[in-house]
């Protein structure tokens, strides 16, 4: 029996949903619908879904009851064939789900008995085939994760996703807040065990893993550098310890091969006087052989030189830069001559890399985006800020770290400590925004999108993870066990993206981030919740943004941020009683952040999990409250 319907677009009662929320449905699909209202001329009012839409009846029906049909055809008009029904309210699911299983020739396994249970209650569309490839997606699946993989084939109905393991998987992964620690590292242990990986392949997919894992490289070997410069120009350190501190910027490619402690002055003079000639429209360039200045650069040149390379310097203090020009200015006036020129300019050279580095290991962030780094690059002789320059600074940087870390010698193994301690003193919000980003890059998440951008660089984007991946994937000659966690891999990666989309003017994100920080791993999930404003621009004023954090220390954590009218309110779910205590001596920093932003802080609530259902969204229960129902308001 056949029902042609009227288009749902072209004639939806006034309960109908938003236009942007209409069921799209295909030849195939299994549906619920019932009969809400009878009209004369044998037509009536159908529900779907959430969607009401006027039928025409072949057969009599009767108000009230409902079917399963099945779409049969949608052009020029939708038309359902019933497959099971009619079905009174009294009826018991178990018979109406043994009726819709002999009529759609289905097997009565008890998978197919669990999906279609889930499918009868959630009003699923979905085909007899796609019925048969979730239940053989759901035997291999254990019988706690049921839950999850139930609403995972849910989410790839919805999308039209094909009901593929991977797909699923990857939907697990977000909608369990499952983190990427143990995929990567099992990614890692591979592909260093794996002989069908060319080791060129292997070293460039193990280097963008380090990267992800250490998301503080640029930072931390920038306060190493900092450090070891500081002790290198320290003349009370011992000439063994300054000999080692050569040899490893040496090794590291920040210092020429033939710098000694003898020449090491004569070195960073010409480097920095070398480069700042070249920066000086019409000043001749310096030519530096053997570390040596050249005869051909007299004292004035010299001192330049020095002198635009401190106006550039953004590593050092108003008052030091300040300080340093009038220093050299005075000196421009009366210039010295001779060895004792040489001497001055040696002696302004290590003065300015030593406040560099001093300034840097106070704040190693500031560092990371100017102070030493553009030092570093001067030093290099590359000067600038391209990105082909900013990549090998980057690259030297991490070298040094590497070499520190591995170093026997013991001051060399204090400077690292020192650093990660500076490091670790000056983590604030936008040293984690730095890392995400960081994090973000290296994994190559968005690769498709930026292959597509205007000014898209193909080479650095190539060397994401992403795309080093699919490469493996392709690649005849790996082994199935480094293509299956490549695959893997790569499907947890898409997962944000399948579960992230738009409902109308409202958007969601779904992002997650594996930190670590000085060997304390965060699983970090973010769900942003808000709307488009009419020129596809996100708006700022209202939002909702939810933290799943499993902590080192803190264990789960879930953080519920609403910005309403740019008035933001924060709720932290933890089971730590102690933590209330923990948050109060930093609610003046959160409020006083927020309005350095434009944002005004209602109030931060302390709650405790009660449960968490399947979606993983917290149930709680208040567990401090004062006499305002809150834990402590601005």
């Amino acid at each position: 029996m056949t029902v042609p319907l009227m288009s749902s677009v072209g004639a939806p009662t006034a309960a109908s949903s938003n236009q942007s929320n209409a069921l799209v449905l295909k030849e195939g699909q299994m549906v619920h619908g019932q009969i809400k209202q009878l009209f004369p001329g044998q037509t009536a009012e159908v529900q779907i879904g959430n969607q009401k839409m006027i039928a025409k009846l072949e057969v009599p029906m009767k108000a009230g009851d409902s079917y399963y049909f099945q779409v049969s055809g949608v052009k020029p008009e939708l038309q359902l064939k019933i497959i099971s029904g009619p079905t009174g309210a009294s009826e018991s699911q178990n018979n109406q789900m043994n009726r819709l299983m002999e009529a759609m020739q289905l097997p009565k396994t008890a998978e197919m008995k669990e999906l279609l249970t889930f499918v009868m209650n959630h009003k699923i569309p979905m085909t007899r085939e796609g019925l048969l490839q979730a239940e053989t997606l759901l035997q291999n699946v254990p019988a706690s994760m049921r839950g999850e993989a139930l609403l995972a084939l849910q989410k790839m109905a919805e999308l039209k996703l094909p009901f593929t393991e991977a797909s699923m998987r990857a939907i697990i992964g977000v909608q369990s807040k499952e983190g990427l620690h143990d995929i990567t590292a099992a990614l890692r242990n591979l592909l260093m065990n794996d002989a069908t990986v060319t080791p060129s392949t292997k070293d460039a997919i193990l280097s963008t893993l380090n990267n992800v894992a250490k998301p503080l490289t640029q930072a931390t070997g920038n306060a190493v550098l900092a450090q070891v410069v500081a002790t290198l120009l320290d003349s009370a350190q011992s000439a063994e310890t300054r000999f080692a501190t050569v040899q490893l910027l040496k090794s590291a490619g920040i210092l020429p091969p033939q710098t000694s402690l003898a020449n090491l002055p004569q070195i960073l003079a010409s480097l920095m006087t070398a480069q700042g000639s070249q920066q000086q429209e019409g000043t001749p360039s310096l030519v530096v052989s053997q570390g040596q200045l050249s005869a051909t650069a007299t004292p004035v040149q010299q001192l330049e030189a020095l002198k635009a390379i401190i106006q550039a310097q953004t590593g050092l203090s108003t008052s030091q830069k300040e300080a340093l020009l009038s220093n050299v200015n005075r000196l421009i006036a009366s210039p010295p001559s001779g060895e004792n020129a040489t001497r001055i300019v040696q002696e302004i050279t290590q003065n300015l890399i030593k406040m560099t580095a001093e300034n840097t290991l106070a704040d190693p962030f500031r560092g990371t985006s100017d102070g030493l780094k553009s030092q570093l690059m001067t030093l290099l002789g590359q000067g600038g800020q391209s990105a082909a320059n900013a990549t090998t600074v980057e690259g030297n940087l991490a070298t040094l770290l590497q070499r520190a870390e591995s170093s026997e010698h013991q001051a060399i193994q204090r400077a690292v400590q020192l650093a990660e301690a500076s490091v670790a003193t000056a983590i604030d919000g936008k040293a984690v925004k730095e890392a995400i980003q960081t994090i973000f890059r290296s994994l190559g998440v968005n690769y498709e999108s930026m292959l597509l951008g205007r000014n898209a660089d193909v080479g650095r984007i190539a060397e994401s993870l992403k795309p080093q991946l699919l490469a493996l994937i392709q690649d005849p000659n790996v082994s199935a066990a480094v293509r299956e966690s490549a695959e893997q891999f790569v499907g947890r990666m898409n997962g944000p993206l399948l579960t992230s989309g738009e409902n109308g003017v409202q958007h969601q994100l779904v992002m997650q981030v594996p930190l670590e920080f000085f060997g304390k791993r965060i699983d970090a999930t973010l769900e942003w919740n808000g709307r488009m404003k009419e020129d596809g621009k996100i708006d700022a004023d209202f939002a909702r943004i939810l933290f799943y954090l499993d902590l080192h220390s803190l264990d789960k954590t879930v953080l519920d941020m609403q910005v309403q009218n740019r008035v933001v309110t924060v709720t932290v779910f933890n089971a730590n009683p102690k933590l209330q205590a923990i948050g109060e001596p930093i609610q003046g920093r959160l409020k006083t952040g927020l309005e350095s932003i434009g944002y005004k802080l209602s109030g931060v609530f302390f709650k405790d999990f009660q449960a968490e259902t399947p979606k993983g969204k917290p149930q709680i229960k208040e567990n401090f409250v004062d006499s305002q129902g809150v834990d402590f308001r601005i």
